[in-house]
């Protein structure tokens, strides 16, 4: 039985069950419903069903009674069992990733972590639309959070045209000064007539220019910092509190950036631009955080000299649009000259890690479309998110490991996107190991003619880690209890 709420009627259930091979009528309904049939049977939630459908799609032949509630010290005594659903969508050479938390009887949440693909354009407008039909499947209509972790050009198309596609309440953006993200654009090659350089221009008021986008606010994750102390601990698991059941996002804003007084963005009465505290966490009470992390030694190199001579290029192109695409070309020019034609790309990306505020969070039951190292019982399914990011060997792995060894995140962080589709410059030999996951994931095309991820030395790294390809045809699909 289905404990929905309000409840249908017995026709509309007739319209729904019938096939020609199932026996089915108003008057066994009404039996089964008024009890005479199957009473011993308890009615499951929406989201209990919603949960079995989806697994059922990949993993036949399921023990339903895994699905019915028992409550334990994990699950709130006010909204029950909760249902962790991840994805992360086959974009080929590219990476769409999506997670949401359903509970029994009360809140629900969800996130998105980067948008975009080189690899064919139908991909990416294929899992878009999929990923929007399972999120009003689970009865959801607004994206909670979205993530953009990086400044490539194609993730910036791609995450537009999500902002199109739905609501969003909160972006998440790795902030770099308007010059830093200038030079990302010489990089690149895009040009002042190219649709995504207005982003690299002002972020805020090309995301909110879009048509039918609907964005809450946007907050900026600042660069690391010598200075920066410790993560914050978890907020306390404490039961859900009474009142609304729409959950709020919790974080501790900072002040802006010295260098944020040149944004067009801060002198807009509405732009809802935030700035979180360096190292700080965004927390979803009493449940749910992400710890943000914005590598500064992958910010594109400026040298004093070439960001003095630079200064006022910049105030042109923010303030000057009739002549960006000039003032792009002396931007250009200058940089050539002072780098001494350096335009090697660094690989600025956020990473995100994602879990339960509970350490003592366990799985009861996962289910998974591909093989994966996470069973009942685990307290691994916090899920690291690193984009194109790097950890090297050496400083870039002690301060990755001061960001998410404290509090045993990282410990609980079982499932790995391998950074940038699996690239062995963004990785070092061993690294495996010491992050030990339960599922490494590598989002790319490993045919695509350019690239050729996953290389072969970071995959013979992770082979005993149980590495789990997404690509153009193959997805991979989680549904856990907890």
């Amino acid at each position: 039985m289905l404990n929905l709420i309000p409840r249908p009627t017995n026709q509309a259930i007739l319209a729904y069950f019938t096939r020609p091979d199932r026996d089915l009528n108003h008057r066994l309904i009404a039996q089964i419903r008024d009890g005479y049939l199957h009473a011993a049977v308890s009615a499951a939630s929406e989201a209990a069903v919603q949960s079995y459908m989806r697994v059922s799609r990949y993993q036949p032949h399921l023990d339903a009674a895994v699905f019915v509630p028992h409550p334990g010290p994990s699950a709130s005594a006010k909204h029950g069992t909760r249902y962790l659903h991840l994805d992360w969508w086959p974009v080929g050479q590219g990476l769409f990733s999506t997670g949401a938390i359903v509970t029994e009887n009360g809140p629900r949440f969800n996130w998105i972590y980067d948008c975009g693909t080189t690899s064919a354009d139908r991909l990416l407008t294929d899992a878009i639309a999929d990923a929007h039909r399972q999120r009003s499947s689970l009865g959801v209509s607004v994206i909670d959070l979205a993530v953009l972790s990086h400044f490539d050009k194609d993730h910036i198309s791609g995450f537009s045209r999500l902002v199109r596609s739905s609501p969003i309440r909160v972006i998440l953006l790795p902030y770099l000064s308007p010059l830093q993200r200038l030079v990302l654009a010489l990089q690149q090659g895009l040009s002042a007539d190219d649709a995504e350089f207005g982003f690299y221009v002002d972020p805020v008021g090309y995301l909110q220019s879009l048509d039918g986008g609907d964005i809450g606010e946007i907050i900026f994750v600042l660069p690391s910092s010598p200075d920066d102390g410790p993560p914050p601990p978890p907020i306390d698991p404490q039961p859900d509190p009474d009142g609304p059941e729409e959950l709020r996002v919790k974080y501790e804003p900072a002040e802006p950036p010295e260098d944020a007084g040149d944004e067009l963005f801060e002198a807009q009465a509405n732009a809802r631009v935030r700035y979180l505290k360096r190292g700080g966490t965004i927390s979803i009470p009493f449940f749910w955080e992400f710890l943000p992390y914005n590598d500064a030694s992958m910010l594109p190199k400026i040298t004093k000299t070439f960001r003095s001579r630079a200064s006022r290029l910049v105030q042109d192109m923010l303030n000057m649009p009739a002549t960006r695409g000039k003032t792009l070309a002396k931007l250009k020019a200058l940089y050539e000259s002072v780098i001494r034609g350096s335009v090697d790309r660094n690989l600025i990306s956020l990473f995100v890690y994602s879990g339960p505020v509970d350490p003592a969070a366990t799985l009861k039951w996962l289910g998974s479309s591909q093989p994966v190292g996470l069973f009942g019982g685990n307290i691994r399914f916090a899920q690291m998110y690193t984009g194109d990011g790097s950890i090297g060997a050496g400083k870039q792995l002690l301060d990755f490991e001061s960001r998410y060894r404290p509090y045993s995140r990282l410990d609980r962080a079982g499932i790995l996107q391998v950074m940038h589709h699996g690239a062995e410059g963004n990785w070092h030999a061993g690294l495996a190991s010491l992050l030990n996951p339960a599922a490494s994931i590598f989002s790319s095309d490993p045919n695509h003619k350019s690239y050729g991820h996953p290389h072969a030395a970071v995959l013979r790294d992770f082979w005993p880690f149980y590495p789990v390809q997404v690509d153009k045809k193959a997805g991979l699909h989680m549904v856990g209890i907890f």
